[in-house]
């Protein structure tokens, strides 16, 4: 167990006992066990080390970038539903050229409420995807840009 080890056990544990709300032995003990845990099972079944090309640290921003689109989404999925949507599949290419990048741009497109990923084949990601009746072959060309656009120009400024 190296130094870092320790010192993420130890700030998992806190955060264990800021949740629990108790600061009491079998808290930080049980605290300490799960903590351990998880960093054995990440660091033996989550090689990290194996990723390369992805800046790790502007990639710890992205879950909050998400979670807002996926906010949004979700108000343009409510007025699709209202004004009457039609479901669509795509196919989307996209810029990303690391595989790990592209896999977190595929469920993050599943995690957008309208859309679905079905298959990611290299750089390209097929979707189904709730659009509006009304919108013609316009939104179809640009199906690409509408669904993906902002997640991955944000994963992009991930990527080495």
């Amino acid at each position: 167990m190296n130094k870092n080890s320790i010192y993420l056990i130890t700030l998992l544990t806190i955060v264990w006992i800021v949740l629990c709300e108790e600061l009491s032995a079998p808290v930080v003990a049980t605290g300490i066990a799960i903590s351990a845990g998880c960093v054995y099972f990440c660091r033996k079944y989550l090689p990290l080390t194996t990723i390369t090309g992805v800046k790790f640290l502007e990639l710890g921003i992205y879950p909050f970038y998400l979670i807002g689109q996926i906010y949004l989404a979700g108000f343009d999925a409510i007025k699709l539903i209202i004004k009457g949507a039609k479901v669509d599949v795509v196919k989307v290419n996209t810029k990303i050229t690391n595989e790990f990048l592209r896999v977190i741009l595929a469920n993050s497109i599943t995690l957008t409420p309208g859309t679905v990923s079905l298959e990611l084949n290299g750089e390209t990601i097929t979707i189904l995807w709730l659009r509006d009746k009304a919108s013609g072959s316009r939104d179809m060309n640009n199906a690409g840009e509408l669904i993906k656009g902002k997640l991955e120009r944000k994963l992009l400024k991930t990527q080495e």
